[in-house]
């Protein structure tokens, strides 16, 4: 073949310039190059517009395309470098692929835990103060033979300390000079904490705060030895500048709580962290539930850890691979994941203890109102499926408030979207409209006496309302009847970061706003007495733990959500509680003229969960948790619905 018959890449400015007469007439070619990478068309060729992807990105899409349609192609100065360069990076995918097969299949590596542990401890790790227990040194060597590597143990297991023995081991090797952690804000402390524990000054954590100006400050500062902590708005806004540091020094990057990144098509934090993953000289990511909806979640997660997309290829194709070989998607993508199982972290079994509580007065009326209201509904509905509908759309959610706070009937809730609940029986709307000033909920009497008991040995205790006027009552309440320390979180505490949703209105938040819930754990915790803290799964079911000086915790009430439940249990029950601690939860559960409530279906259906729903949260096994909608969760699948109509229709719980 002569050169007149190969195909010419060449580099001009931003653009690719593709040379050969017939790339213009050839109609796969035109499909290509106008149609796909928007090419404007030359008389003996293309100019192909880089549009903000990099330079080397477009030359091997162009390049595989024209070698997989047969044509020979001449790369020209620094387009055939950016392919060579690619040939060698999947060359090094699959030479690290080949080591982490061998390590999950055999524990075979390259890496021997012993000089792994000298070369820590040179750069300063303290194995006395923080030594790494058994599945800690087995993500420790995964991570090391996977390169980019995610950990998805079971939240409380430790991956943040794990996770800086990684980086001390590469940082004695010289293989990175700065740590990058983007996280939420919650997650800032504990990366201090074993920071200072583990590596005393090895690494000066500094949170990424402030201006954009004082924030681009901090990365163009940086020297050997930083950890900077980030949160996923601040990168995502800072990206150019992280991407500077990367070009100036060797970064390790991290992505904790990685499953927020989740988001399969769309947002902003995703694109930025696998823009900012390319130029970082190590990636890492974290969660304990990395699939809260759907395999697809790990796309946008696995393409920070290879963002060239060679663990997931592109997405149309992952999401059918998802959707019809789950299991070989996991089995392609397992090499690259260490995930240990609760029970691996020897833990001793909390104690659950359930408490009945009898309802009276004004409450048991309230309660066998909303009943007979959701009666009502469904009479004379012969369809069993019309019947749940209309049961569903009366949000049974009222059931649970009744049984936890009449009160709550009287006021709007937006986290459930309720509005004020209309009593037709106007005598007892009246004694509803008093309740808060004249009655006590008989939950909130009852809970009173146990906190005052574990008050009395000194202990600090947690307690679970869904409610946020509940979480409002049972605080006045503690201060005023027990003269408790008493701190309260919910919703309305701002966390100086960003919300769940991914968007571009979170960008405009300001950075820099006080790290106000933190410092309300930091108070309840650090108080040398005993002291109460009163808050709701969807505030600090996760990045939380409470379980250093807090190992005992109760719940006013509970919704349908075992994800949540369980997750909320985690805070106090975790890889690093004192030994000889027993950790105690206590449950209040309603009853109505001695009779079952709304609280014991809701018990039943939370035991019919928890097997399941601990396999996938606690298990070995990576699976999606289907966690579609958290309030959809909390008012209860089609089969509690079912139960709970057999409960309005009179049948035996």
């Amino acid at each position: 073949m002569t050169d007149q018959d190969r195909v010419v890449i060449s580099a001009h400015g931003d653009a690719v310039i593709v040379t050969h007469s017939s790339l213009v007439t050839n109609r796969a070619a035109r499909m290509f190059f106008a149609s796909i990478l928007g090419a404007t068309r030359k008389n003996d060729g293309w100019i192909c517009p880089r549009r903000r992807r990099p330079l080397g990105e477009l030359v091997v899409h162009i390049n595989t395309f024209l070698e997989g349609k047969g044509w020979s192609v001449e790369r020209v100065g620094i387009v055939d470098e950016a392919v060579q360069r690619d040939i060698e990076r999947k060359r090094s995918f699959q030479r690290t692929r080949l080591s982490a097969i061998s390590y999950r299949d055999e524990g075979k590596t390259a890496v021997e835990l012993p000089s792994t542990v000298r070369a820590m401890e040179e750069v300063g790790w303290d194995s006395e103060a923080r030594s790494l227990r058994p599945h800690q040194r087995s993500g420790l060597l995964h991570s090391l033979t996977a390169i980019n590597a995610a950990n998805f143990s079971v939240p409380g297991s430790g991956k943040t300390a794990t996770t800086l023995a990684v980086a001390a081991t590469h940082f004695a090797a010289g293989t990175i000079d700065v740590v990058v952690v983007v996280g939420p804000l919650s997650c800032f402390a504990p990366w201090e904490m074993e920071s200072r524990i583990a590596l005393r000054d090895t690494f000066r954590a500094s949170r990424v705060r402030g201006s954009a100006q004082a924030r681009r400050d901090l990365y163009a500062d940086a020297t050997r030895g930083a950890l900077l902590l980030t949160s996923y708005s601040s990168a995502t806004s800072d990206k150019s500048a992280i991407t500077d540091l990367c070009k100036r020094l060797k970064v390790m990057l991290v992505v904790d709580e990685s499953h927020r990144v989740k988001r399969f098509r769309g947002g902003v934090w995703a694109p930025a962290l696998v823009e900012i993953a390319r130029y970082a000289r190590v990636r890492t990511i974290l969660s304990g539930t990395p699939m809260p909806q759907s395999g697809k979640d790990l796309y946008s997660q696995l393409n920070i850890l290879w963002p060239a997309g060679d663990l997931t290829g592109p997405p149309e194709t992952f999401a059918s691979r998802v959707k019809q070989d789950f299991s070989g998607v996991l089995n392609s993508v397992l090499p690259f994941v260490s995930r240990t199982p609760k029970d691996a972290l020897g833990l001793p079994p909390y104690v659950v203890t359930v408490h009945e509580v009898e309802m009276e007065g004004t409450q048991a009326e309230v309660y066998e109102l909303v009943e007979s209201h959701f009666r009502k509904r469904v009479e004379g509905i012969e369809a069993w499926r019309e019947k749940i509908e209309r049961l569903r759309r009366g949000r049974p959610i009222r059931l649970l408030q009744a049984a936890a706070n009449p009160d709550l009937l009287n006021r709007q809730d937006n986290y459930f979207t309720l509005p004020r609940m209309e009593v037709p029986n106007a005598t007892l709307m009246d004694r509803l409209a008093m309740y808060r000033a004249t009655d006590v909920p008989a939950k909130s009497l009852k809970a009173l006496e146990i906190v005052r008991e574990v008050a009395a040995k000194g202990g600090k205790i947690v307690c679970w309302s869904n409610f946020v006027p509940n979480l409002d009552h049972f605080t006045n309440l503690v201060r005023e009847v027990l003269g408790l320390p008493t701190y309260q979180i919910d919703g309305r505490v701002p966390t100086g970061d960003e919300t769940f949703n991914d968007t571009e209105s979170n960008l405009a938040q300001n950075p820099g706003d006080e790290d106000t819930r933190e410092q309300i754990i930091d108070r309840f915790l650090n108080l040398p007495s005993a002291a109460v803290l009163v808050t709701n799964p969807a505030s600090c079911s996760e990045s939380i733990s409470l379980h250093t000086t807090c190992h005992n915790a109760l719940y006013l009430d509970r919704t349908y959500d075992c994800a949540l439940f369980l997750q909320s249990i985690d805070r106090i029950h975790r890889l690093g509680l004192p030994d000889n601690v027993q950790v105690h939860v206590h449950i209040m559960q309603a009853r109505c003229n001695g009779n079952p409530t709304v609280d014991h279906l809701v018990a039943a259906a939370l035991a019919r969960k928890e097997a399941m729903m601990r396999a996938l949260l606690e298990g070995a096994s990576l699976e999606p948790v289907g966690q579609l909608d958290p309030l959809a969760d909390a008012e209860g699948s089609l089969e509690d619905l079912a139960e709970l109509l057999r409960y309005f229709l009179g049948e035996d719980l």
